[in-house]
């Protein structure tokens, strides 16, 4: 319970934070990451116990950016990601050791500084703030904070739209909310495809 609340007050300060009164404009959009490679690793190596590997996953979005000058603005939003990993049970003597899946959610809120280049380019770094509810994860919760590092190419319409394809790695649970000795990170890498419309504020 106390993560949650401690969730809910980041989220609340950042989008205060991110919410400047002098700001002309925002984007408002959707994205979604239709397929993506995702694995699980230490920063330590530990011997014995179960194996972990990445069998894919998928995310949809609610995006929100802040232009800062004409080729920066900071985006946030939120996320909502759905994990397949592959576990191999620890080796016991005449113990079935047949991999099986485990599936889990996550949900997250990106905040990245992009910037662009070369009138249709960009990049895109920063952090996420992941929270990790569920009961049954295969793997250490990955409530935390974590690293995104993308590039992408963008076009503009002259309607005020724009629609985006970023290529991202990001890694969960960099700094993890909870205790433990080498805890398990999950890293994702895919490609998020979005559109956002400018809305003027009066």
């Amino acid at each position: 319970m106390q993560v949650k609340r401690l969730f809910l007050f980041m989220v609340i300060s950042i989008m205060v934070l991110l919410s400047p009164a002098n700001a002309k404009t925002i984007k408002i959009g959707l994205t979604v990451t239709p397929l993506g490679a995702n694995d699980v690793f230490r920063f330590t190596t530990v011997d014995g116990g179960a194996s972990y590997s990445g069998d894919g996953f998928y995310a949809v979005g609610i995006t929100y950016q802040i232009p800062i000058t004409s080729r920066l603005n900071v985006e946030t939003g939120f996320e909502f990601s759905k994990h397949s990993i592959l576990v191999t049970p620890e080796f016991f003597p005449g113990m079935d050791r047949t991999p099986y899946k485990s599936k889990f959610n996550l949900s997250s809120i990106p905040i990245t500084v992009n910037m662009d280049f070369l009138k249709y380019f960009f990049v895109n770094g920063g952090c996420s703030l992941d929270l990790d509810t569920n009961i049954s994860s295969p793997i250490d919760s990955q409530t935390g904070l974590g690293a995104i590092l993308g590039v992408g190419i963008k076009y503009d319409f002259k309607f005020g739209g724009t629609i985006f394809v970023n290529p991202y790695l990001r890694c969960h649970s960099l700094v993890p909310f909870s205790p433990g000795h080498y805890h398990q990170r999950l890293s994702d890498s895919g490609v998020r495809i979005g559109f956002v419309y400018n809305f003027s504020k009066v």
